[in-house]
């Protein structure tokens, strides 16, 4: 019964990180539609290494592969150690914005997964 309510618990925050995804996903794919579509070269490409809050392996996962279906975004890596995720991105213009938007992304999900 107690798992039970727990389960229960969740489902507002499963719908919250839900919605919180499918913007994300609807501005990355706007973002690389401009890129496509416009003259010119203004993206600015790298690889950063976000330090994450994740517990379990499950929790990796999920947040790694969110990353990796949102257009410009790519998972390359997970340091099992620190719990380091490294992300190549097409948009790296300022490495703690990055840092900081995947992180409101990973605060969503881990309180829809615990």
């Amino acid at each position: 019964m107690r798992r039970l309510a727990r389960i229960v618990g969740r489902v507002p925050f499963v719908i919250i990180f839900a919605f919180v995804f499918l913007y994300e996903l609807i501005l990355a794919n706007l973002r690389v539609a401009w890129e496509v579509i416009t003259p010119g070269y203004s993206m600015q490409a790298g690889i950063v290494r976000v330090p994450t809050d994740c517990q379990t392996e499950w929790e990796m996962m999920f947040l790694a592969n969110t990353i990796t279906m949102t257009p410009g975004t790519l998972s390359l890596e997970v340091d099992t150690d620190t719990r380091d995720l490294y992300v190549h991105t097409l948009y790296v213009a300022d490495r703690d914005e990055f840092i900081a938007d995947v992180h409101s992304i990973e605060r969503v999900l881990l309180r829809a997964m615990r």
